[in-house]
């Protein structure tokens, strides 16, 4: 076989133990020795990847923000209209089962190590906002809505999906996948509503 094809192997092997050892462990639990044991490789071939902690953190929200960004863009493209495309994005979004629970727990992990790190944290935020954009493109066309206003109900829509997973990722039984759905089709069903609200005085 050749070099290049192990080279590849080793990497993509690395690459799921880093997430799945951040999504089993959390933060605390993510050390170059976990993940090596984890990889079945040595701390040394670990180290000569990621030079450090924040490394590996910083890759699993890489690998996290990319394998739900396609998600969403097959979610989107597969929908019968903007409305369909919000509807599916957002509850593609929750974690209803073993793959999309671990992918929450891994954005719970990397927000409870961020709180302390400016650089974790600035990274976080620049992800997240990306699916806030989307939304609100998506809600612009579908209830046909002002930027603002669109760009509101998105932030609001996102939160109510952040806030269920997160929910669901401290006690899935809880929050099975049916009473996720239904939370959130509450929300959706009030950031898809055609009209414009009055213009209202905002605090200050």
């Amino acid at each position: 076989m050749p070099r290049y094809r192990n080279d590849e192997a080793q990497r993509e092997r690395l690459s799921e133990a880093v997430f799945t050892t951040l999504a089993d462990l959390g933060p605390a639990g993510l050390t170059l020795r976990s993940v090596a044991a984890r990889a079945g490789c040595t701390t040394g071939l670990v180290l000569h990847t990621f030079s450090d902690k924040r490394a590996l953190l910083l890759h699993a929200r890489d690998v996290l923000h990319e394998r739900t960004k396609q998600r969403a863009d097959l979610l989107e493209s597969g929908a019968a209209g903007p409305g369909a495309a919000v509807r599916a994005v957002t509850l593609g979004a929750l974690p209803t089962d073993a793959e999309t629970l671990a992918e929450a727990r891994v954005w719970v992990g990397f927000l409870a190590a961020a709180l302390g790190d400016p650089v974790l944290r600035e990274h976080h935020a620049r992800k997240s906002r990306a699916f806030t954009e989307r939304l609100t493109r998506l809600l612009a066309v579908a209830a046909d809505l002002s930027v603002v206003v669109a760009a509101e109900r998105a932030s609001a829509l996102a939160a109510a999906v952040e806030g269920i997973a997160t929910l669901a990722a401290g006690d899935p039984q809880q929050w099975s996948a049916p009473r996720q759905r239904a939370a959130l089709d509450i929300v959706l069903d009030a950031v898809l509503a055609a009209s414009e609200p009055e213009t209202r005085t905002r605090p200050v």
